[in-house]
């Protein structure tokens, strides 16, 4: 009998985020992944299972779906009876929604299975006990949008909910970050807890109290562990307070000899204080320009309707001394055609 092989399957992971990095190498270890399963998923066929069930499926069993994305993980495991599975996960790490996701799940699924049935030999396959392995679908998603994509094949599909058995269907588990609460991040202590916990505080001073709770937390953790959540906590440091090192070390040897509080919130403080700096005078300048805008459609309505498209372009424009001169421009002109005409000419910054 020619041996079965693996399933070239999906994976990937684009590290677009500091965070995603994070996520990726706690969830490749098989006690956390199965301690995901367990307590986010609450997947109830994965509390008989055990870490040495599992096995981390290597990057050359990867493969993209129909826009050249990958699966961030795919793990094998063995069932009982030596019945086997492969569990998947796709990380939503943006602020968006992916209203395709079902459909490239569905390419996962259809990709690997073709190539599993394929591999096997055909005098085995053609068995009457012969039985393809599960595909089992995660999307873990920590945007700030509602996950308003549908979760399975059949709304996917037109009128696809009144053929019942009679059509296509699969089911993707959703892990909401935004639906899990606090307390319940918190009530286990683990790398992924802290991590997980900390991504949920979007606002930097919300963030800086996270990570000082979660330092303390991790602080019951093995040298690895603390060591691997220090790692990511300097990835987010680093892409918050502009790459300045030395105040991320500070920050960090504050938080790791375990002084007070208030210490550690007041060089998180110092160090986002440029940038807090920063977007008051962005939301100024930016209340200016708005402004502006709403000065030359006052003038414009004089002559009727604003296209909804002219007050896009109006908005947009953030350079207060264009906006100046547009509404001058505006005064002077018999139209709003003729206005859009003249402007038309400008440079849009």
């Amino acid at each position: 009998m020619k041996e079965v092989k693996e399933p070239k399957t999906p994976v990937e992971i684009s590290v677009n985020a500091p965070h995603d990095k994070g996520y990726k190498k706690s969830l490749s270890k098989p006690g956390e992944f199965l301690h995901f399963l367990r307590k986010y998923v609450k997947a109830d066929w994965a509390m008989d299972l055990k870490e040495s069930d599992l096995s981390l499926c290597d990057k050359e069993m990867l493969e993209r779906d129909y826009e050249g994305k990958e699966a961030d993980l795919i793990y094998r495991v063995n069932m009982s009876e030596g019945k086997e599975i492969f569990i998947f996960i796709l990380q939503e790490l943006q602020s968006y929604v992916d209203h395709t996701m079902i459909f490239r799940i569905l390419v996962y699924v259809v990709n690997t299975l073709v190539k599993y049935f394929l591999d096997v030999d055909k005098k085995e396959r053609e068995r009457a006990d012969f039985r393809l392995p599960a595909m089992v679908p995660i999307v873990f998603y920590n945007g700030s949008e509602r996950w308003s994509a549908v979760t399975d094949l059949k709304s996917y599909q037109n009128n696809g909910t009144i053929f019942g058995n009679h059509i296509l269907n699969l089911e993707y588990y959703l892990v909401n970050l935004a639906d899990i609460g606090e307390e319940y991040i918190l009530s286990t202590n683990t790398v992924l807890d802290n991590i997980m916990y900390c991504d949920k505080s979007r606002k930097k001073l919300e963030l800086a109290g996270a990570i000082r709770t979660a330092y303390g937390r991790v602080q019951e953790l093995g040298l690895q562990e603390r060591e691997e959540f220090r790692n990511w906590v300097k990835y987010i440091l680093l892409s918050v307070c502009g790459n300045k090192e030395a105040v991320v070390e500070e920050i960090l040897n504050w938080a790791g000899n375990g002084e007070d509080d208030m210490a550690f919130k007041y060089n998180i403080i110092k160090a986002f204080e440029e940038e807090r700096e920063e977007g008051k005078a962005e939301g100024k300048a930016e209340g200016k320009a708005e402004g502006k805008a709403e000065d030359i459609i006052d003038l414009l309505e004089e002559f009727g309707d604003v296209s909804e498209k002219l007050r896009e372009k109006l908005y947009a424009q953030k350079n207060l001394d264009i906006l100046k001169k547009w509404v001058k421009l505006a005064a002077r002109s018999q139209t709003i055609e003729e206005f859009e005409d003249v402007i038309s000419e400008d440079i849009y910054e």
